[in-house]
């Protein structure tokens, strides 16, 4: 399992769960910036690290690598079964699910923000996702929606490298249970989709406004304050490929590791997105 490349015949699935609830307006500890803004823009530098690295060279298109969606929840006070909708702004706006090279063409804008490194200097960029927070934290609604989008992809790309969804959050679920089902159940669902080479990746990164340290992919819940525990039974087992990743990276990942990362900076953000979305790959 977890071993299918991603070419343009079998394209890789990556889908982002963005927490914009009212919490996210808090300061990120060791930064200037809020919650809201470190995670947009951690967001917007892997997208455009997803389009850089689908190129083969300078001004070449973007390879069809990736369908990526964004998807936050809690932004708006909505009725229910409205809680959640796409990030996306500009030209793709409501949009779901986006081919790579389509991404690549329609930011939103481009400006000027911050480097995600606190000790680098700012550059312009594309963005495609704002810095937002609002009300509450309807997770089980965007794990329902997400798991439509993953179901139908999955269908149709029955031997591409399954499905990866990583949920950005700063608090505990608010609409547990929805619909009958609480939110185990609904991320127990989604993970059962599966292509041929495996089921649907849930990854978990959760964000606080309390300077604490940094634990990224735990192999035992232990420690772990809230809620970091529950976080940690929701997650995946980090794939080969991907621990393999992260131990490049210099991360010293155990046995029985979990695609989850606790208390984060901005930059191990950054890492952890990338680690989670880098996969085999073959250029044809």
């Amino acid at each position: 399992m977890y071993r299918q490349s991603v070419s343009r015949a079998d394209p890789g699935c990556v889908v982002i769960l963005l927490d914009r609830s009212d919490s996210m307006k808090l300061s990120w500890a060791r930064t200037n910036s809020t919650l809201a803004d470190g995670a947009a823009l951690a967001v917007n530098n892997i997208l455009l690290d997803m389009c850089i690295k689908a190129t083969a060279e300078v001004n070449a298109p973007v390879r069809p690598y990736f369908d990526v969606g964004v998807f936050s929840y809690g932004a708006r006070l909505l009725t229910p079964g409205e809680g959640v909708e796409s990030a996306f702004g500009g030209p793709l706006a409501g949009r779901g699910l986006v081919p790579l090279p389509e991404l690549a063409e329609h930011p939103m804008t481009v400006r000027t923000e911050p480097s995600i490194d606190l000790m680098a200097v700012s550059a312009k960029m594309p963005v495609w996702v704002d810095p937002v927070h609002g009300y509450r934290t309807p997770m089980c609604e965007a794990i329902a929606l997400v798991g439509g989008h993953v179901f139908d992809w999955a269908a149709a790309h029955p031997n591409s490298f399954p499905p990866i969804v990583i949920n950005i959050t700063d608090g505990m679920v608010t609409d547990s249970p929805h619909e009958g089902a609480t939110l185990q159940d609904w991320v127990k669902r989604m993970t059962s989709i599966e292509t041929n080479d495996g089921p649907t990746l849930f990854f978990n990164v959760f964000l606080s406004p309390a300077e604490s340290a940094e634990i990224v992919f735990p192999a035992d819940p232990s420690g772990l304050p809230q809620p970091g525990p529950d976080l940690f039974a929701l997650s995946s087992d980090l794939p080969q490929p991907m621990i393999d990743n992260a131990r490049v990276d210099g991360y010293d990942v155990r046995p029985g590791a979990r695609g989850l990362a606790f208390n984060v900076g901005r930059s191990t953000l950054l890492k952890v997105l990338q680690i989670g979305t880098r996969v085999p790959d073959r250029p044809v």
